[in-house]
Order: structure tokens, then C-alpha cells, then sequence
């Protein structure tokens, strides 16, 4: 019994068995799927003319094309009387005109998507009969079915499918290529442009075209294939920063050309974006920030600075670094706009331009800062001597400084009582007038004849409202009799 059972389970672990009035029968088991390649037919092989059953046979087939004369096509099959099924399922692109061509002889049906399209379905012995359609291949994915039987006789058979390439027929456009990549290649600074292979049967060709990136740019055609999906850009060189669009076109044989790929950007040298900036008034000091780049031929960035002086400048490089942020050293406060750019060099050596010194309003890569201005005017006025006004002191303050270069706009007076360390009191902060040849400023200042010693001093002041240095300070003792009257 143990050998028994040992013998029925390696039966069983090769074939199916079964119990048949007491007595095991045996089953084959079923053949495994036959997987053919792309756009190959899968063939398969019947005893019969009505497909019914199992195939006795299925393989691949890349072409059909058969000419079995009269005897079986395959082990197992009858000379007479037997069924081959083709089918193929592929990809037609765009679609467009095609031509079904069939020669067989007996019957032969030919199928699209399930639909009949040709059908010879009588019995011809060795005589051979051809036919021909014109239909249009609808675009995508589809499948094709070839029935052939044979009753008596020879058994031949041929079918082939193809684009009418006519102008006169053909004016469906291929479909745009897709899988573009581009790679920039750090040491030769050229770009190679990729795409993955067309769908259309009746490809002639590739166009891959290039603009610059930038608003108002054309499309250049930088070269032509027939086969070949792969370009290195000649046009790139050693000092060109310029970013391009590339995209590809097909062509086909009729001559309809597809629209173009989805556009794809190459940037030689990476570009920082998103570019920021701030000024603390406290520690007069600016900080930078930006978008950190995560291309695999970044290498650093170098940070520059602008002083704009009525709107020029020069760029200078303040430093260099890997990260997305940046402090400055202390900058003047001088009321000036402050320009600074971050430029990139890549890890083949190469670095973007800088340009000119004017701001682009564009660039992501560069920001304008207003720096407070915290600088007074350079020059002390000049205080008059201080002289007696019907209500208390009569103060007068000038400035001789030329009109093409003063740097203020007002005059500020301050007193207080001499002796004594306490606040400053303003007396006048005033404007004069610009017609004038020497600006001045006048005010009598209210005091009681008390005998105190006063003392006062005068600035002047520029439009933010920095004083410049004071002037020396002048004392008076206000009393009947010991300071002048102003007459």
C-alpha cells in the first residue's frame, strides 16, 4: 500500500488523474500560454475548419505567408479539413489609410477589432484567390485576425497589412513623440536630445528642433533622422550660458509632420530661483535666500552685490557657497538701492553670466533692496553770534555749501541750560528756501530775563531726517545787561 500511494502521487504531481469506474484515467495537462513578441502573430493550429476545441498546436509567427502544398502543416494536424488562427494586437499610432491584402486558397477570413473586413470563404482545391481593401486604421491600440481552413487540396495562404503612404490618401499627421530626455554633459558643454521610438507604420523620419528660452524665441531645426533617436547638439559652446527648449517632430511618408513633443528645457549651468532679501536697520546687515537647486551638475553658488549710484554699478562677488542662504557684512546705510544676484557654476567649471549692472525685473535669481539712509549731512552750518529779540534769543544758522552738492534740507536749533546735562530742547526745525544763495534759518526764542546761561547748537538735516555733526555751542546769560539787543 505505501508503494502504492507513492506511485500515485508521482502520477499525480505530472498528470491529472481521475476515477473512472474504479480505474485511474490519466488527462494531459493544459499547455501553457504561448507569449509572442511585439507586433508578432500568435498562431495556432486546428484539426478541424470550425476552430473548435482545443488548438493541437501554438506558436509565433511573424509573417504569414504559407504555402503547405498538400500535405499537414504541423504534427498532429490532418492533411485536410484542418483551421490555422492568426492574431496580433498592436499599436497604429495616428492611424490613417491602410491596405489589407489577402491570397489564399479554400477560405480565408480576415477580422479588425472583431469586425469582418474580408471575407473568401468557399472551397478553390489548388487555385489560389486574391483580394484587396482599403480601410482607415483607427489611431491606438488594435487587433488584427487572420481565420484560414483548409477542405482538400493545396494550402496556401498570405496576408500583409500597410499604410497607403500617398499624399494623395494620407493626411492623417503621426502622433508627437514622446520620452524626451536631454542630458547636459558638464565636460564637453553639448546637450544630447533622446526620444522613444514613433508607433506609425509608416515613419519616415524625426525632426528635433531648439529655441532659446525666453519669451519671443523661434524654433530652429537643428537636425533630421530617418531611424536614429539620439542627437548631440553641436551648437552649444564653451561659454554659452543660454538656456534652450528642445522638442522633437515625426514625419511620415506622405509628408504630414506630428506637433511637437512636450518641450523640454536644458540650462547648461543651473539657474537659483525664488530669490529674497532683507536689511536690519540694527545690525545694517542684509540676508539672502533662494531656492536650493537639486540638479546632479550644481556644484555652488557665488553671491554678488550691487551698489547702485544714481542707478549704475558694477557686480562683485561677496562669496561662495553651497547652501540656499547668505548674510552680509554690515553695508552703508546711505540711502542708495543695494542689487544682489546669485549666479551658479556647475560641476564641469562652467558659471553664468553675470551681465550688466541694471536690475532685471525678471530674474528670479536677483533682488533690489532700498537701504535706509542713515548718514546725516557731512558739514556742521554755521551759528551766528547770539544777540537779543524783543521776546528772549534771537538765533540765526546758515550753510554756504554750494547748491549742486547740498546734502540737506533744513536747519534744526536746540537749547538747553548750561551747567547741566538734561535733554536738548528744539527750538526751530525748519526748511529754507532752495532759490537761495546761502541757505538760513532765523527764530527768536522766548525767554524770561531771568539771569540764567543758556546754551544752544544747530544742525542740519537731510530728507530722512539725520542731523549732520553739531556746531560748536554758543552760552548767553539772559538779563537786562549783559547780552545785546539786535538793535
Amino acid at each position: 500500500m505505501h508503494k502504492k500511494r507513492s506511485g500515485a502521487a508521482a502520477v499525480a504531481g505530472a498528470l491529472s488523474v481521475a476515477a473512472v469506474g474504479g480505474l485511474l484515467a490519466v488527462a494531459p495537462q493544459a499547455a501553457a500560454a504561448t507569449t509572442c513578441s511585439t507586433n508578432v502573430y500568435q498562431r495556432s493550429f486546428y484539426k478541424n475548419t470550425t476552430f473548435s476545441g482545443t488548438p493541437v498546436k501554438t506558436d509565433c509567427d511573424s509573417a504569414i505567408s504559407q504555402n503547405w502544398g498538400t500535405g499537414s502543416p504541423a504534427t498532429g494536424v490532418p492533411t485536410n479539413n484542418f483551421g490555422v488562427r492568426w492574431s496580433v494586437t498592436r499599436d497604429f499610432g495616428s492611424g490613417g489609410p491602410f491596405t489589407f491584402n489577402v491570397s489564399a486558397t479554400d477560405g480565408v477570413r480576415v477580422y479588425l477589432d472583431g469586425v469582418r473586413k474580408i471575407d473568401l470563404w468557399q472551397g478553390t482545391g489548388d487555385t489560389a484567390r486574391s483580394k484587396s481593401v482599403n480601410l482607415t486604421m483607427p489611431s491606438g491600440k488594435h487587433t488584427l485576425r487572420v481565420d484560414y481552413v483548409n477542405w482538400t487540396g493545396a494550402a496556401k495562404v498570405s496576408y500583409t497589412y500597410a499604410p497607403r503612404t500617398s499624399a494623395t490618401y494620407d493626411s492623417v499627421k503621426p502622433l508627437a513623440p514622446t520620452g524626451v530626455k536631454t542630458a547636459y554633459d558638464t565636460t564637453t558643454r553639448r546637450t544630447t536630445v533622446s526620444w522613444s521610438a514613433n508607433k506609425e507604420m509608416d515613419l519616415a523620419g524625426y525632426s528635433l528642433y531648439r529655441r532659446e528660452a525666453r519669451t519671443g524665441s523661434t524654433w530652429t531645426k537643428v537636425a533630421s533622422t530617418t531611424t536614429g533617436r539620439s542627437y548631440t547638439d553641436p551648437l552649444v559652446n564653451p561659454d554659452d550660458r543660454t538656456p534652450y527648449y528642445y522638442e522633437v517632430r515625426a514625419r511620415d511618408k506622405a509628408g504630414n509632420t506630428s506637433s511637437g513633443s512636450a518641450d523640454t528645457i536644458v540650462r547648461p549651468v543651473p539657474t537659483a530661483t525664488g530669490m529674497t532679501g532683507s536689511y536690519d536697520p540694527e545690525t545694517r546687515r542684509v540676508s539672502l535666500k533662494w531656492t536650493q537647486n537639486t540638479e546632479p551638475h550644481f556644484d555652488h553658488y557665488t553671491v554678488m552685490s550691487n551698489e547702485m549710484i544714481d542707478g549704475r554699478g558694477t557686480w562683485v562677488a561677496i562669496g561662495t557657497t553651497k547652501g540656499n542662504t547668505w548674510t552680509t557684512d554690515p553695508v552703508v546705510a546711505d540711502g542708495e538701492a543695494n542689487q544682489y544676484k546669485v549666479i551658479v557654476t556647475n560641476d564641469g567649471g562652467t558659471t553664468e553670466y553675470v551681465g550688466n549692472g541694471s536690475l532685471n525685473a525678471y530674474a528670479e535669481n536677483e533682488v533690489w533692496l532700498n537701504i535706509p539712509d542713515q548718514i546725516g549731512p557731512a558739514y556742521a552750518p554755521q551759528l551766528s553770534p547770539l544777540v537779543r529779540c524783543d521776546a528772549g534769543v534771537r538765533v540765526t544758522v546758515s550753510d554756504s555749501t554750494p547748491a549742486p552738492i547740498r546734502d540737506f534740507v533744513g536747519f534744526q536749533v536746540e537749547r538747553r541750560e548750561a551747567g547741566t546735562t538734561g535733554d536738548w530742547t528744539v527750538v526751530l526745525h525748519q526748511g529754507f528756501d532752495p532759490r537761495t544763495d546761502m541757505p538760513s534759518a532765523t527764530t527768536c526764542d522766548g525767554l524770561q530775563t531771568d539771569g540764567r546761561t543758556y546754551e544752544y547748537r544747530a544742525f542740519t538735516y537731510d530728507p530722512s531726517g539725520n542731523l549732520s555733526p553739531a556746531t560748536e555751542i554758543q552760552s548767553i546769560r539772559v538779563d537786562d545787561i549783559s547780552w545785546p539787543t539786535t538793535g
